[in-house]
């Protein structure tokens, strides 16, 4: 299913759900990132390797995007920003669009290049507790710093009457409960299929207790390593479904999801 602005409109789709190094790096699965549209206001969140091809094959004009957010440098969350941004600015011809992203992303070795970064009408430097607002109907905020080996920030975005979050790369700690409460979808990055502590990822076990304790309407996983994947996350999410009581989905690449009906729309 190709997607037009029509299609795309209020829409969720996974570009990709790879996770951690072996998957990413390995082609296991996609590392596009999560592509947003609020009322036609479009937000690409975490454009890894191959981001701008998979938005293209999927009907998505990178052109159409006004802002870019990174939760962190990682290059499984950032590797095609700048591709991203010169589509979104049409090589600086264009001057526009906005990127939030935490300040190592733009100092010292940067991600995000000094050329593309000039090219964008907004750079916004995420600290935690900043919020923003993008349009009449949609703020975004960065609750709480993660616990990751860079600085790390999930994030809140406020649509209209309704509560989406998104907890990015992290170590599990009791303060991202109290962070994400209120959220009526739920994206969580879940890495491990077992607690490695040595590891700064959300396990299964983890994200379901962070599930049922922030209880969301919708809960969907992704960003899987490979012991998440030799578990089958689809068969994860379920049991975690039963556990909790909350209807928990393994999102899949291309997925596409309505962020109105909350369901996945089904591809043909």
């Amino acid at each position: 299913m190709k997607l037009t602005k029509e299609t795309l409109r209020n829409k969720l789709v996974f570009l990709g759900t790879a996770g951690a190094r072996y998957v990413a790096f390995g082609f296991l699965r996609q590392a596009g990132g999560l592509y947003f549209n609020f009322d036609g206001f479009n937000v690409h969140v975490d454009p890894g390797p191959g981001a701008f091809v998979h938005a293209h094959r999927k009907g998505i004009d990178s052109h159409w995007t006004e802002a870019v957010i990174l939760s962190h440098r990682h290059l499984d969350h950032c590797a095609d920003v700048n591709h991203v941004i010169e589509a979104m600015t049409l090589g600086g011809k264009k001057k526009r669009g906005i990127l939030f992203c935490p300040e190592d992303a733009v100092s010292q070795d940067p991600v995000v290049l000094e050329y593309t970064r000039g090219n964008l009408k907004t750079v916004n430097i995420v600290k935690e507790g900043d919020s923003y607002l993008l349009s009449d109907s949609l703020k975004v905020s960065f609750p709480i710093k993660h616990a990751h080996r860079v600085e790390t920030y999930g994030l809140f975005f406020k649509w209209k009457n309704i509560g989406i979050a998104y907890i990015s790369d992290t170590r599990f700690f009791s303060g991202l409960i109290d962070a994400y409460k209120g959220a009526d979808l739920l994206i969580l990055n879940v890495t491990l299929y077992k607690k490695r502590p040595v590891i700064d990822h959300l396990s299964s076990e983890e994200a379901s207790v962070l599930i049922k304790e922030i209880q969301p309407k919708v809960a969907v996983m992704t960003h899987f390593g490979r012991t998440m994947l030799e578990a089958k996350p689809w068969l994860v999410a379920n049991a975690i479904t039963d556990s909790t009581g909350i209807k928990t989905l393994a999102a899949y690449d291309n997925m596409i999801f309505d962020l109105e009906s909350f369901q996945v729309v089904r591809q043909r």
